[in-house]
């Protein structure tokens, strides 16, 4: 199969944007990457489904699965970005038939941050309050707006009783959104305009931080980061010293009680992939801002580290918080069912630290721990959405700044839908979709690269690239192990999902609309591309389809490489488009 250029098919070439930066050091296309795996919709929920059931024998599993699945989409993704300096649309000049997925990407990245604010907005609604004089979740604050029955149904009641038990830190956000035990007890949409006013504050940090170059933002990540983990090790190494604590770690070393192993193996490669992003082109896009020569295998692996590492500090924070719960209070072990939404039973840790000595200093800590993760969450997805459309669309880059300012303009109207007792329970649904969009792209993903580009291609690149040798043996796990693990784990995923009630009443018209935009409207983007491209394509329908799937411009940005790169494989039909200036 040989290369195409712009030249040959008679459209503009593509000109690589010179002023989107780079990282000022490798490091911070890790610490971006590691840190977009504090996804609340997962990270939350991955935890408590995964490693307080299993315990330590999940981490089985998810290495195998990591080795197999998640390492090598990564490393797949890491190397588009980096070779190619361009973001998930450009990317697809590798098989231009298919830059539709880049579009699909582009969508999903704009359906989910409409939402994602929110969970950034949440612990920043709780922020503010862990300031008032009186913490309202706490015992005595509870008196001001909990009615009396509920209290002595919480946990500010030491007694046995035959009710569950209600948390007052997951109850006051319950209250105050007014969710109901069902979707379907709902009857009225009623916004939280404290929420609504956490939502703006939200977008306009991340607005001053997107604003600045690529290197203020690397630091930006890189810090952030490292400060999630510091605030994350002081909450664990004072919980450990709770009371029943060690019972938890000891629960989860050895576990008296293991669910269904199955369960585990089916369940974690959609939701492990999601937690990285790899499907949504952010770990591309970061990518793309590395110096050419960086050594991407390497950090493959420890970015999922990092994320396995992030997972069990947040595991070990709910077991901690369980097992004090249960110690201060023996009468019910399963209190989490009047948490209603899953994520939420990560704000029962708020009513512990109501327990602590000076629980204001350790409520701002824990809470300003998750506003943060969550802020650097929604700076990186942002500008990896914002990174493409500049890279794709050159209109676009002489007026960078009113794009950002109309794009997060957009975003806070959309995510004030989300500040709302139908937009909370909406969370759930979209998070669900997702993850299924995810695999669905990986597997196209790894169709794309490693089938239709080709496995000799994609080693020779790789090697040229960082002068090392990727084994074909490893490339062959990629192509024919790996797609039958998220095959399997898409069909698992599809079978969850029809499970779920997401409001079936009229109320759910919002949740069905973003359901249809995501699902079908998304991916009528890649027939509908492959149509235009073929058709714009001269040639007979053979041959149309042929030079469709070419790699087109495909070469490294920086003069230099390029250069190399048409002498190492003499190629000479591309040697028009390597060696003459882009045009502007």
């Amino acid at each position: 199969m040989e290369y195409e250029t712009s030249y040959d098919t008679g459209l503009k070439p593509f000109n690589h944007d010179k002023n989107r930066g780079k990282w000022a050091s490798s490091k911070d296309f890790f610490f971006a990457c590691a840190g977009h795996a504090f996804k609340a919709d997962a990270i939350l929920v991955m935890p408590i489904l995964v490693f307080e059931d299993l315990g330590i024998y999940a981490l089985i599993p998810y290495l195998i699965i990591s080795a197999i699945c998640v390492v090598p989409i990564v490393f797949i993704q890491s190397f588009l970005g980096q070779f190619s300096s361009s973001g998930f649309i450009s990317v697809f000049r590798i098989a231009p038939l298919f830059k539709g997925i880049g579009h699909v990407s582009l969508l999903v990245n704009v359906l989910t941050l409409t939402y994602y604010s929110v969970f950034s907005a949440i612990p920043l609604f709780h922020l503010f309050h862990s300031l008032r004089p009186t913490i309202p979740w706490s015992c005595e604050g509870a008196k001001e707006w909990m009615e009396i029955e509920e209290i002595n149904k919480s946990f500010c009641i030491n007694a046995n009783n035959t009710y569950t038990l209600k948390v007052p830190s997951v109850q006051f956000f319950i209250n105050h959104v007014n969710i109901a035990s069902s979707y379907d007890e709902v009857k009225e949409n009623t916004f939280s305009f404290q929420l609504i006013l956490c939502t703006c504050i939200v977008w306009a940090i991340v607005t001053f931080i997107i604003l600045k170059n690529t290197e203020f933002i690397g630091r930006f990540v890189r810090y952030s980061f490292l400060a999630v983990i510091t605030l994350m090790s002081i909450c664990l190494i004072r919980f450990i010293f709770l009371p029943g604590a060690i019972n938890g770690l000891w629960e989860f070393l050895f576990p008296s009680t293991v669910r269904i192993f199955w369960d585990t193996w089916l369940f974690l490669p959609g939701l492990t992939l999601s937690i990285l992003g790899p499907g949504w082109g952010s770990i591309l896009t970061m990518a793309s801002f590395n110096d050419f020569k960086t050594n991407i295998f390497g950090y493959s692996w420890a970015m999922c580290l990092a994320q396995l590492g992030l997972m069990l500090g947040i595991a070990f924070l709910s077991i901690f918080i369980k097992y004090f719960m249960i110690t201060i209070n023996s009468s019910s072990t399963s209190y989490l069912e009047f948490t209603h939404l899953q994520w939420l039973e990560f704000l029962s840790i708020g009513t512990a630290l109501t327990y602590l000595e000076i629980p204001h200093f350790w409520c701002l800590l824990f809470f300003g721990m998750w506003t943060l993760g969550s802020l650097n969450i929604l700076v990186i997805q942002l500008l990896s959405l914002l990174t493409s459309l500049f890279d794709e669309f050159e209109q676009l880059r002489e007026n960078k700044q009113r794009i950002i300012y109309g794009t997060v303009g957009v975003f806070v109207v959309t995510s004030i839908l989300f500040c709302s007792n139908h937009g909370v329970y909406s969370f759930g649904v979209l998070s669900k979709y997702s993850i299924l969009t995810q695999m669905i792209l990986n597997l196209l993903l790894i169709l794309v690269v490693l089938w239709i580009y080709g496995r000799e291609r994609f080693q020779r690149d790789l090697n040229f690239m960082t002068s090392r040798t990727y084994s074909t043996w490893m490339v062959y796990i990629v192509r024919f192990v790996a797609p039958i693990f998220l095959l399997v784990a898409l069909l698992t995923g599809l079978i969850i999902l029809m499970e779920f009630d997401y409001a079936p009443s009229s109320n759910g018209i919002i949740v069905l609309l973003f359901v249809t935009l995501m699902f079908l409207l998304s991916w009528c983007l890649i027939p509908g591309y492959c149509i235009y491209k073929i058709k714009h394509t001269t040639g007979i329908i053979g041959m149309r389809f042929r030079r469709s799937v070419r790699p087109t411009d495909w070469y490294p940005a920086d003069p230099v490489y390029k250069q190399r790169y048409e002498e190492s494989f003499n190629t000479t039909d591309i040697s028009h488009q390597l060696t003459v200036e882009t045009m502007e």
